[in-house]
């Protein structure tokens, strides 16, 4: 009993609200917003509310399918970011890091995932001048992307809420408010009530597979082209980045997603050429039906819709954030352009321009003539 009694009566500890949340912080990774003490004997007994972080789980497998996917790309010679190992062999590492603007970091910890990159020399597309050849180059790409990921499935590409998710465009509508109501309003409420009548409520009737989900001008790198280059280009697209935006959905979202950024892209060609040698090139890879490529301008317009609507709200939350603007001042136009284009020439001006690239689409014998006639027909609509 002396030594129950003498062991009982050892001081506590000397805890400060400021050490607990350290605590909290380094061990359990979790954020602490309010701590009360509680009356007790022997132990320091605390009530603790601390934020929530989610679902840890599903992000870190989320990480690892991005991870897995990567190496695959990479199999096929296609040069893609490689994630260095940490010191313990993994290929991330979760730390507590400080929140920006907070004084007292001994409470304002949380947790962040991080991770190091392999560089990949080379610039982004965006520098480089958008030519025929390089939007056809990009579809390639693409659809090379695809092609190797055919078959490749993983759990932490399944049950994900990612804003750009073009299965996700219909949330844009909340933030109609800060669209500019001058028609803009009404025509995204227009693509955005199309896309999920003739879409999105038939999403399992096209193929899916795991796509790249955000092939943008930021995320291609293009190098100098070989000499022989079939195009005449002085660029050629070498590396694709950020998998941040992979998932498991229908294939034609891949290839509306690099034709809507390559339209937007396009200052000295036709959005419906650049984007119809983006399809022509992707051609060469994977096959689409009829019904997806009569689906693909209203795929590509929902792209250019959420990416326009996405960045203003950014934009209105911060408005230090100019880079949420870079699509704003050419991208409304272009969106209008295609928008009020007629759908079934657009196809026609697509099917031309892929068989001057020697790859015809489907069912479809129309396409002759060559990339000059093509463009050339292209600009006629565009004037």
């Amino acid at each position: 009993m002396a030594n129950f009694i003498t062991l009982a009566t050892l001081e506590k500890p000397s805890l400060t609200v400021s050490s607990i949340g350290t605590l909290l912080a380094r061990h359990y990774g979790l954020h602490m917003v309010s701590c009360q003490k509680l009356n007790s004997y022997e132990d320091l007994n605390f009530r603790i509310e601390v934020e929530s972080n989610g679902d840890n789980s599903k992000e870190t497998c989320g990480l690892e399918a991005q991870h897995e996917m990567m190496s695959r790309v990479c199999e096929i010679g296609i040069f893609t970011p490689r994630a260095v190992p940490t010191l313990t062999g993994h290929l991330y590492s979760t730390v507590n890091l400080p929140d920006e603007g907070c004084e007292n970091t001994d409470i304002t910890a949380s947790l962040y995932v991080v991770r190091l990159f392999e560089y990949i020399p080379g610039r982004i597309l965006q520098s480089a001048p958008l030519t025929p050849g390089l939007c056809y180059k990009v579809g390639v790409m693409t659809g090379r992307v695809d092609t190797a990921l055919k078959g490749f499935n993983h759990s932490g590409f399944h049950g994900q809420k990612i804003t750009w998710h073009p299965d996700h465009l219909p949330l844009i509508v909340n933030l109609l408010h800060v669209v500019e109501d001058n028609g803009d309003r009404e025509m995204v409420s227009d693509v955005v009530k199309t896309f999920q009548s003739r879409v999105l409520e038939h999403l399992n009737e096209f193929p899916q597979g795991t796509i790249h989900g955000d092939l943008n001008e930021g995320n291609i790198l293009v190098t100098e082209a070989a000499d022989d280059d079939r195009w005449g280009d002085e660029h050629d697209v070498s590396a694709i980045l950020d998998y941040g935006d992979s998932a498991y959905l229908p294939y034609i979202f891949e290839v509306a997603i690099a034709m809507a950024y390559m339209s937007i892209l396009s200052d000295n060609i036709p959005p419906q050429t650049a984007s119809g040698y983006v399809l022509a090139g992707y051609l060469t890879q994977n096959d689409l039906s009829d019904r997806e490529i009569e689906l693909l301008k209203l795929c590509v317009c929902a792209r250019i819709t959420q990416s326009l609507v996405i960045g203003a709200y950014s934009f209105h939350v911060d408005p230090s954030n100019i880079y949420t603007l870079n699509t704003a001042k050419i991208g409304w136009p272009r969106l209008r352009q295609l928008w009020e284009m007629d759908s079934e020439q657009l196809v026609r001006d697509w099917r031309n321009i892929a068989g001057t690239c020697e790859k015809p689409l489907l069912a479809d014998d129309e396409g002759d003539g060559d990339a000059g006639d093509a463009a050339a027909a292209a600009d006629d609509d565009d004037d």
